[in-house]
């Protein structure tokens, strides 16, 4: 297995190559984990420019929360980008769709305006808004046009994701361990034989592969080394409030 998967491959952003990655695989197979991490030292890489941000857009509440602390919706997402390096969003999922529309236009305007700024987005449960049938207008323009403004956009899910228009927009696959399902997906759309693939995975637990959708290339990395201490890379500010809210204790 190769030693690692470098935060510049998985999370830059590259100006002539797409800009989506897939990264998908089962509960409790590290997925959280090895992206949490990565984007941990990428943050703090000279690889990534001052003004580039990693924005985690998380549906499911859980998970990224060791990076920055989460917020609860899109517009006080943007106000801590001003500063932040990381932000966590977490929307609710009665207005979910309406609040990436909004992330994704306001990523857009800064990038136009700024030509330093670039950006990652990262989509957790990314098939609560993808489906073979449907993709949202607002991740088919990021997906197409994202990548000449320095933006790129990870779609995480514990399955693959079954839509082919995602798939030639991609630039690599990341897997964990699958759903037995997505196996024949694997190999009626990439050739891979996800078999072979499950089997070297389970030899070393929250190991994982990487596919190169333009290379076509197959490799294996060991699983991402966990620090210590998870120090965040935004901290949680104290409150400062004079006045005590009347259900506190």
């Amino acid at each position: 297995m190769g030693e690692r998967l470098t935060p510049a491959v998985l999370l830059g952003s590259n100006r002539t190559k797409p800009c989506v990655r897939q990264v998908y695989g089962i509960s409790g197979q590290g997925k959280t984990v090895m992206l949490c991490e990565s984007i941990r030292k990428a943050a703090r890489s000279k690889d990534f420019g001052p003004k580039h941000r990693f924005v985690i857009f998380d549906v499911k509440h859980d998970g990224y929360e060791t990076l920055a602390p989460p917020v609860s919706d899109v517009g006080l997402g943007i106000r801590k980008m001003d500063k932040d390096r990381v932000v966590v969003i977490h929307p609710e999922m009665d207005n979910a769709f309406a609040e990436l529309d909004d992330l994704i236009e306001y990523l857009f305007e800064v990038a136009r305006y700024d030509s330093e700024f670039s950006a990652t987005l990262l989509i957790e449960e990314s098939s609560t808004f993808i489906s073979g049938a449907s993709i949202p207008a607002s991740i088919k323009r990021f997906a197409t046009q994202g990548r000449s403004l320095g933006l790129s956009l990870l779609l995480v899910n514990q399955r693959a994701l079954n839509s082919r228009w995602t798939d030639t927009q991609s630039a690599s696959i990341t897997c964990f361990r699958l759903a037995i399902p997505d196996k024949k997906l694997l190999l009626d759309r990439w050739g891979l034989l996800a078999d072979e693939m499950d089997l070297k995975l389970s030899e070393k637990k929250f190991s994982f592969s990487h596919y190169d959708l333009e290379g076509l290339d197959l490799s294996y990395y060991d699983p991402i080394e966990i620090p210590k201490t998870r120090t965040p890379i935004v901290k949680k500010k104290k409150r400062t409030d004079f006045l005590k809210l009347p259900f506190e204790r």
